[in-house]
């Protein structure tokens, strides 16, 4: 259903009508309120139609169009399901002023008594929106690799954190955590050294450094290397190394087609694939856990401290 230069309230009644062709209110997890472009919105619909197959939301997904109109209009599209999956979905265009004040557009379209997730790929500073973004939401997810300078955004996000903030950056490397953690299994020997071959520019790459240091108590050298990948979504690394306190050494490499080798003294090598998940996937994954990321909280803060001396440096 499209409504044209219309108002919260028109629709929220186009919702509710389209709800009671089918029978009622739908069962909803939660909220997911999304800042995006033009330019993005297929991307973002395709992910979020994914990830509402393991998680029914509300989707509320904003686009700022003409920012410089001076009078605010809102066209809106309201659907149930079809291509956006299990999901009920408002998708709002604003114009001018509403742009701004895109709390009190939300607020009366939130689905009651569940939680809010926010989620943006752009940088929200461009809309003046990061407040705006953080005043209604439960969670926030962002993506650092998304930005046009990916490490100093991820910095931005490390000084201004809150409880409940996340980023995909940091989701994409859930896969090279519990392989490398699954490595340590009788591991009796301290670590002394541990050589990171990334991409120095990556996110990723350095909350995975941040990570084995909270982890591990030292501090990783990461080896800007040019990684080759076969998902924009994979974390840009291409190898994490282990010298130990005896000698000896361990080290994880992934090929670029996604072939993992283990390497670990006296033990014969270990494979596995690791290939890249959609963006779906890693939104849904960031989605079955609502409750705040005390694991990143402290990866964060290391990396904002070790980032802040090698910016000084």
């Amino acid at each position: 259903m499209h409504l044209k230069d219309t108002t919260t309230g028109e629709v929220m009644k186009a919702l509710t009508e389209l709800l009671h062709e089918v029978g009622g209110t739908s069962s909803l997890a939660l909220n997911l309120v999304a800042l995006t472009t033009e330019d993005e919105r297929e991307e973002v619909e395709q992910a979020a139609s994914q990830a509402s197959q393991e998680h029914p939301y509300r989707l509320i997904l904003a686009i700022p169009r003409d920012t410089e109109a001076a009078e605010p209009r809102i066209d809106a599209e309201v659907t149930l399901g079809e291509r956006l999956g299990a999901a009920e979905a408002i998708i709002l265009r604003l114009d001018g002023p509403a742009t701004a004040h895109l709390t009190s557009i939300v607020l009366p379209l939130l689905a009651p008594d569940v939680p809010v997730v926010t989620w943006w790929l752009l940088d929200p500073v461009r809309y003046g929106l990061e407040q705006e973004l953080r005043e209604f939401a439960d969670r926030r997810i962002t993506y650092s690799a998304r930005a046009t300078d990916p490490v100093a955004s991820l910095y931005r996000r490390a000084e201004s954190y809150v409880t409940g903030d996340t980023d995909i950056c940091w989701t994409r490397i859930s896969l090279w955590r519990s392989l490398i953690a699954s490595a340590f299994d009788g591991v009796g020997q301290e670590v002394e050294k541990i050589d990171i071959k990334a991409d120095d520019d990556d996110p990723s790459a350095q909350l995975m450094a941040a990570w084995l240091h909270t982890r591990l108590g030292v501090a990783p050298t990461v080896i800007d290397t040019e990684v080759e990948r076969n998902s924009e979504h994979l974390p840009a690394i291409e190898s994490v190394a282990f010298t130990m306190s005896g000698g000896e050494t361990m080290e994880v490499e992934r090929n670029a087609d996604g072939q993992t080798v283990l390497r670990q003294a006296g033990l014969p090598k270990r494979r596995q694939s690791l290939q890249g998940r959609t963006l779906g996937q890693l939104l849904a994954e960031e989605l079955r856990h609502l409750d705040p990321d005390t694991a990143y909280r402290k990866v964060l803060e290391t990396f904002r401290v070790h980032y802040a001396d090698r910016a000084s440096a």
